[in-house]
């Protein structure tokens, strides 16, 4: 080989590897930011449909006027906020009430919503966890004051002890979501497959506690997977199997599961921007199934919520003590979020008009693709249950569609 052609050829290697370099880059570049690239292309317009298109169950003659009302409010609703479908459930007296879905749960394929459609509920999802370790409390099975390494021995030894309580009222100083080195960068839109609680764990559990056990509030759905091995710990059985056997058997929750296990009707999750909207991102949520990974439905929720209201799953002082207690941190202050045991319980002033209060236990949730909020008036022994297959910054509007029914309800019945 003559020199010309030995530099040639280590130009040519050079150029090839620069060349490796750029496309190898280019690649990492656009797997760490795919959810950019991904959201800022195929958008669509979406079509003129009939969103009031769905199906509801009969109307009760006590409830009709609320009833009417509460629908003329649902179709502007699901106009105004572009909802692909929307779905509302309504219980009192031990039963649902009156269920209503509508719009389209799948809107390239033109399929209404129906009653059986199930959605993504978010964080809604650890109201759904803590309602079922309630069950394991009652029961003896899980002791909520444990050190959490006697239960779950494979979560590494910390600064201090972590009990159940703590992390199902968000005061363990477990952190949450965060950037990761992963794909794609964030642990929220996770893309890894986690066929256990123990391996959802495990990418989280080297991290150090934010703060002593029980000295602060820090929201956290990590705090709820946790939790969710410590019910297996606590029972011998898998985190599926405690929640068909404790929660969703019993109570006829057909249409509740976590994500990976439902194969049913279950509404594509969209994202949604001015008169546009796609397909959500695609995530994987088996790295937070106890504590953002459910799907549900209204009716399914409101069969949970009765149960807790009228005494059919719980006892009362369980359920008081839990479910409508705020934690109270070490100072003896009630925690920022009026957080409880997987619900927010706290008054809400003038609801009606008035001056009294009413008492509210709560949760939403934001997925992505999916909107939830779920509420319960105990008081009353009425609880509401909507959720959507939109995206969603907040619940706020979710809420205040919630709670002008439930007030038309609530003056309903005090009135008989």
């Amino acid at each position: 080989m003559t020199k010309t052609q030995d530099n040639r050829f280590k130009r040519m290697r050079i150029l090839l590897v620069s060349l490796a370099f750029t496309i190898g880059l280019m690649i990492a570049i656009f797997k760490l930011f795919e959810p950019v690239f991904v959201f800022n292309s195929g958008w669509k317009n979406i079509p003129a449909l009939d969103r009031t298109a769905g199906e509801q169950s009969p109307i009760p003659d006590e409830f009709a006027a609320v009833i009417a009302s509460a629908n003329a409010r649902l179709d502007d609703a699901v106009t105004a906020n572009k909802f692909p479908a929307l779905s509302i459930a309504i219980g009192k007296d031990s039963r649902v009430v009156w269920a209503r879905a509508m719009g389209f749960g799948n809107l390239e394929t033109e399929t209404p919503a129906k009653l059986d459609t199930m959605f993504r509920i978010g964080s809604v999802s650890k109201a759904v966890t803590a309602t079922t370790a309630a069950k394991l409390v009652e029961e003896g099975i899980l002791d909520l004051d444990a050190p959490i390494r006697r239960i779950v021995p494979y979560f590494p030894a910390k600064k201090y002890d972590i009990t159940p309580r703590q992390l199902f009222t968000h005061t363990a100083g477990i952190r949450h979501y965060e950037f990761c080195f992963c794909f794609p960068f964030d642990e929220y839109s996770n893309q890894t497959s986690h066929d256990s609680v123990e391996s959802a764990v495990a990418t989280f559990a080297d991290s150090e506690l934010l703060f002593e056990p029980g000295t602060e509030f820090s929201y956290s759905s990590h705090g709820f997977t946790l939790a969710a091995a410590a019910m297996e710990g606590a029972s011998g059985l898998s985190f599926d199997e405690i929640i068909a056997a404790k929660l969703t058997s019993p109570l006829s929750m057909t249409n509740t599961m976590r994500e990976g296990l439902a194969n049913g009707d279950i509404a594509v999750p969209y994202a949604v921007r001015d008169n546009e909207y796609k397909p959500a991102y695609p995530v994987e949520n088996s790295n937070k199934t106890a504590g953002g990974g459910f799907v549900s439905t209204p009716a399914d929720l409101v069969l949970m919520t009765q149960a807790i209201l009228n005494g059919g799953y719980v006892d009362a002082a369980t359920r008081d003590n839990l479910f409508f207690a705020p934690q109270m941190l070490r100072s003896g202050e009630v925690n920022e979020q009026n957080y409880a045991f997987g619900w927010r319980s706290h008054p809400l002033d003038g609801t009606l008009g008035e001056d009294r209060k009413v008492m509210v236990s709560h949760h939403g949730g934001i997925a992505m693709g999916g909107t939830a909020f779920l509420i319960m008036y105990p008081e009353h022994g009425i609880s509401i249950a909507i959720m959507t297959n939109r995206q969603m910054d907040g619940v706020g509007e979710l809420i205040e569609l919630t709670q002008s029914i439930a007030d038309d309800m609530i003056l309903e019945s005090d009135s008989k």
